[in-house]
């Protein structure tokens, strides 16, 4: 009987021929060839259709390490001999061989030829090495094989149109980190009252002028700091999940301190497929939950380390990645290492309520618990199988090579996309299947009363649900023929959707930025809060109903400005009373791809997660929450409807709807001079 048998020392990875660039596989340096491989098989050699070999780890037989053809999802365990029995299927294309995979080793192989013994395999050091480098997803199709993208084309490609592509570069994050205001020009900072001046450019790219202006990170944390980004003492461990892949110590480090890859790719491939394993009580991100395992081990030319990666399948034993089963590539958990944030107070100084917060943490980002029960993955949604690329090494769409050890074998139930489509992708169409509208309308003695529900009809978690100043709008108009109703009730869009001024009592009939043509919408606040059903505890009934902070607003009217003489306005009718005023330049519905509009007072509805401060500023960024005042996020599959009323002089008038989604306030995206147009979710006319 001939003797195989496979161990992952770099002597055997030459051995091999497949370390450099997968030599003698049809895969080299400088990318795929359309050649068939040498397997090494003999043709002639008998057939065996059962195959009796042991798994050693260490030199010991190991019990339970699953054994596979390579391609074939049947798994076998070896028994406490370390010893297993395999069927071999012939007709399977590609390289027949067998593979053996345990938690604490490589991947190991051995080619079926007549007859085989063992498969060898050797624990990797489990230590983490902070000298390691990171490697850069590359471009895709071109480079060395050290690089993802030289075999991993479309993944490559994928990944870099993702957001977690962008999530270290994102430059609303950084205006949000350092407090500045970098699309305002010079003169403009001056009118926002902001000031001009030197800072750190992000990626390392030196000094910059630009503007600061507004709350940010840095200053709120670094407290009376004189340059706040000169190695801040306290960073809100903000590139722990935004960029986790900055070379060296994990954990704690200053967004400004991605460089290169760290920067310019955020999430990549080389920091996910280095996590070994996720712990849930741990810290959000590199901090603990997301426990990263960089190789350690030189390998045979002593320039780098023996690669070592983490994935979800059993059978991928080209030496190049190293690679070693993780089950949780598969599931929510470990999406979880960044999507469930729980939050302390992180401006010195400041202390949650005790008794509204008993753990002393605020759920920023509880996407992971919004899941609850639910079976369904986030990878379910956000990595939809894809049928058309043969496997991740791009067989058959891009690559003609020989299925097996170093391309992978064909992957017939799908492989995973990894562009992590999501509601801002515009081409993924998640937006728009979110949510469905439906209204109920009536008419009695001149007034339209119309009842409109929103429904979350796709996510298995909240909508909207991560980053809290993502919120939607729901904006409500009816119509005689075409013209619009003049609204005279019901519920109204909540200070969060915007407004160039605001009056809480006094005088509303000054307005100093007012011009002809703007809105003036008022809004009575009788007292009272209104029930529903949130998140956490905003539903599950540990507040009350005033503790979860939605307090009842109405229409009382609203006014056209004809005129303004020195600050005071004049209006096509009569101001109405109340106790809110907003003043507005946005009238109608909002339109698809025009610039977000100002629809604070208006006939509609908000769902949101609204954060306060300290000083009871609400929708603030979640560096600076004390509070949750109110959540009434749409939960999985739940609806919500709310009531508006118009005086209507016919009796068949029509009603539209739209639902529109924003990614922060209107107030701030104007502050900070983001560019935002109106993402409409659903729309309908009834």
């Amino acid at each position: 009987m001939a003797h195989t048998s496979s161990s992952f020392r770099p002597s055997t990875l030459l051995a091999l021929g497949l370390v450099a660039g997968c030599a003698g596989t049809g895969l080299d340096d400088t990318g795929p060839d359309t050649s068939t491989a040498d397997t090494g098989v003999d043709s002639e050699a008998p057939r065996p259709d059962r195959v009796t070999l042991t798994v050693t780890l260490d030199g010991v037989p190991e019990e339970g390490v699953v054994v596979l053809q390579g391609g074939l999802d049947v798994h076998h365990l070896t028994d406490a001999s370390g010893e297993v029995v395999v069927d071999i299927d012939w007709d399977r294309e590609g390289d027949i061989a067998l593979l053996a995979s345990h938690p604490d080793a490589r991947i190991g192989l051995a080619v079926v030829r007549e007859a085989l013994e063992r498969i060898d395999l050797e624990s990797f050091d489990a230590s983490d090495n902070a000298d390691y480098i990171f490697d850069a997803p590359g471009v895709a199709g071109a480079g060395t094989a050290a690089f993802c993208g030289h075999c991993h084309v479309t993944f490559t490609e994928e990944f870099t149109a993702s957001p977690h592509a962008t999530s270290a570069s994102n430059p609303v994050v950084h205006d949000l980190y350092a407090g500045v205001a970098r699309a305002l020009d010079e003169a403009d900072c001056g009118d926002a009252g902001g000031v001009w001046k030197l800072g750190t450019a992000p990626g390392g790219a030196g000094d910059e002028l630009r503007c600061y202006v507004g709350r940010g990170v840095l200053p709120d944390l670094n407290p009376g700091c004189t340059d706040c980004e000169d190695q801040p003492a306290q960073t809100g461990a903000c590139a722990d999940c935004h960029a986790p892949g900055i070379d060296g110590s994990l954990g704690g480090r200053d967004l400004l301190d991605a460089r290169e890859t760290s920067h310019e790719s955020g999430v990549h491939c080389d920091v996910c497929h280095k996590v070994e394993s996720v712990d849930l009580d741990a810290p959000a991100g590199v901090a603990g939950r997301l426990k990263l395992m960089r190789p350690s081990e030189p390998d045979a030319f002593q320039t780098g380390y023996v690669p070592l990666t983490f994935g979800p399948l059993h059978d991928v034993p080209n030496p190049r990645m190293g690679a070693v089963q993780r089950e949780h590539f598969r599931s929510k958990d470990f999406c979880a290492g960044c999507h469930q944030l729980d939050q302390p107070a992180l401006i010195p100084g400041q202390s949650l309520d005790a008794q509204r917060w008993p753990e002393a943490t605020l759920p920023i980002h509880s996407t992971y618990e919004e899941l609850g029960s639910s079976t369904q993955q986030c990878q379910d949604c956000h990595m939809p199988l894809r049928f058309d690329l043969g496997n991740g090494a791009d067989l058959e769409n891009i690559w003609n090579i020989f299925p097996g050890i170093a391309g992978g074998w064909l992957r017939p139930d799908g492989v995973a996309s990894h562009r992590f489509p999501g509601p801002r992708a515009e081409e993924s169409g998640f937006l728009e299947s979110a949510a469905g509208l439906a209204v109920s309308k009536s008419v009695a003695n001149g007034t339209l009363t119309a009842q409109v529900t929103v429904s979350s009809t796709r996510p298995p978690h909240a909508f909207p649900t991560g980053e809290p100043l993502r919120h939607l709008l729901l904006r409500v108009q009816a119509r005689c023929d075409v013209a619009p109703l003049a609204v005279s009730g019901g519920d109204v869009v909540p200070d969060y959707g915007g407004a160039l001024e605001t009056k809480v009592g006094g005088d509303f009939t000054r307005w100093e930025d007012a011009r002809p043509g703007d809105v003036v919408r008022v809004v009575s606040r009788p007292g009272g809060f209104v029930e529903y059903t949130g998140f956490g505890p905003f539903g599950d009934g540990r507040f009350s109903t005033s503790e979860k902070g939605l307090a009842v607003e109405a229409a009382a009217g609203e006014v056209v400005v004809t005129a303004v003489d020195a600050g005071v306005a004049s209006f096509d009718g009569p101001l109405p009373a109340g106790d809110v005023a907003y003043l507005s330049r946005s009238d109608g519905l909002p339109v698809a791809g025009e610039p977000a509009g100002d629809w604070a007072g208006a006939s509609g509805w908000g769902f949101a997660r609204v954060l306060a401060d300290a000083e009871g500023e609400r929708m603030v960024p979640h560096h600076r929450a004390v509070d949750i005042v109110s959540d009434n996020r749409l939960l999985a599959f739940q609806g919500w409807t709310s009531t508006h009323e118009f005086d209507s002089p016919c009796a068949e008038p029509e009603v539209e709807a739209v639902l529109v989604y924003r990614p922060y306030p209107w107030d701030l995206a104007g502050e900070r001079g983001w560019a935002m147009t109106e993402r409409v979710a659903a729309s309908g006319v009834f």
